[in-house]
């Protein structure tokens, strides 16, 4: 089947979150003056064997409680997580949950108690930090390192290292491909991570939404798949949401090899009253993973197209702006400490005079002051015009 990434889609009116109600994210931006390129939401129609899948349920009309999940749901994330990933899969390790963001909450009340610590990475995806302390546990922080040489993050390995000394801290939330920045973890960053953790009784909660999304160049790997040692303290969770945009329909996949941490995550769902998933979530991942090769084969094409334009256009026209040109993931991490301004003045130029909407550095933590993150899983006229949009803005400095 053929999938028409190249089709403007208007998606004002539409009840949707980036096009529609950012206005509180963004006080004085008018949704239909901006251009909304924040928040990880694809501007493209899913594959249309998951809108079949969905409309055939639908037809069917009646919408009782599912069963969490089925033989054929299973073997549609085996067999999809074999073939991206190398990773065989046991059926008994699969907990579907209602997003990722939910299933991080769960773990951190199974495995931890108030006060605990619970590690992260910033710059990085907000919800962590902010289910760590709605949770009353601590939050402790390994900030990444940008290397101005290669132009890509590293970790700090003695620092990590270093908190995961604590004897406070009980669980990791690793991002890979990591979300803002972009960088897929290479073998040798899972396998310290991996080993340090264990080390140090530390679980780790590897968060592997973006893990389709891999640009040229780059391989990601399971942290669970490198070793056997590594399954008896490693949650990870996968969905369909960011590559085929589902996010609306709320549903993902656990991984649970060693079966006491199962147990324990899925009492944690009992007591919580989380058991229950999207009827059309199910059908619709099931779907996704089945058929969708050819989808996000073209896909990612088009976000590799989008980012070499961009990456063009900053270059010519865009003084004191960088791209950190990332190696997974849609999301694009812009650099604008080289124009000299102020965090508060990178925002207000964007938001306020460019009207673009993106999401502000500083949300992922301190150290993205100067950074903001554009979502490039857009029409290429969306992005054209905020890039023109941003180059006019910029010409009064």
């Amino acid at each position: 089947m053929n999938y028409n990434f190249d089709e403007y889609i208007d998606r004002y009116g539409t009840e949707s979150s980036k096009w529609d109600g950012f206005e509180h994210r963004f006080p004085g931006l008018d949704a239909q003056g901006s251009i909304p390129m924040w928040v990880a939401d694809t501007d493209f129609r899913a594959p249309q064997e998951v809108i079949d899948a969905i409309v055939a349920k639908a037809q069917f009309g009646i919408f009782g409680y599912p069963k969490s999940k089925g033989e054929a749901f299973d073997k549609a994330v085996i067999d999809w997580i074999f073939k991206r990933h190398g990773w065989q899969l046991d059926p008994k390790w699969i907990v579907p949950t209602a997003g990722v963001v939910p299933a991080i909450t769960h773990a951190i009340q199974a495995f931890t108690e108030e006060g605990d610590g619970v590690l992260i990475q910033p710059p990085v995806y907000y919800p962590f930090k902010k289910t760590i302390q709605n949770n009353k546990r601590r939050v402790i922080e390994n900030p990444l390192l940008l290397n101005e040489e290669t132009g890509q993050y590293e970790i700090d390995f003695e620092d990590f290292e270093n908190k995961l000394k604590d004897p406070n801290t009980k669980m990791f939330i690793l991002c890979n491909p990591h979300n803002p920045v972009g960088r897929v973890w290479s073998e040798e960053d899972l396998r310290k991570i991996g080993e340090l953790c264990l080390k140090h009784h530390v679980r780790v909660f590897s968060d592997e939404i973006h893990s389709d999304l891999i640009l040229q160049g780059s391989r990601h790997l399971p942290l669970g798949m490198l070793d056997e040692r590594f399954n008896q303290h490693v949650i990870t969770a996968y969905s369909a949401s960011k590559t085929f945009n589902l996010a609306g329909l709320q549903t993902s996949v656990i991984i649970l090899p060693e079966e006491e941490s199962r147990k324990r995550f899925i009492e944690q769902l009992d007591i919580n009253q989380a058991r229950d998933i999207n009827i059309f979530g199910t059908i619709a991942l099931e779907a996704a993973y089945t058929y969708g090769e050819g989808y996000l084969k073209g896909f990612i094409e088009q976000i590799e197209s989008n980012i070499d334009y961009a990456t063009a256009f900053v270059e010519e026209n865009l003084r004191g702006v960088r791209i950190i040109k990332p190696q997974g993931t849609y999301l694009v991490w812009f650099d604008f400490r080289g124009t000299g301004l102020t965090a508060d003045q990178i925002d207000a130029l964007i938001i306020e005079k460019a009207k673009v909407a993106v999401d502000l550095g500083r949300w992922f933590g301190e150290e993205g002051a100067g950074f903001l993150r554009f979502n490039f899983a857009c029409h290429r006229s969306t992005l054209v015009k905020a890039l023109d949009q941003i180059k006019e803005a910029m010409s009064s400095l």
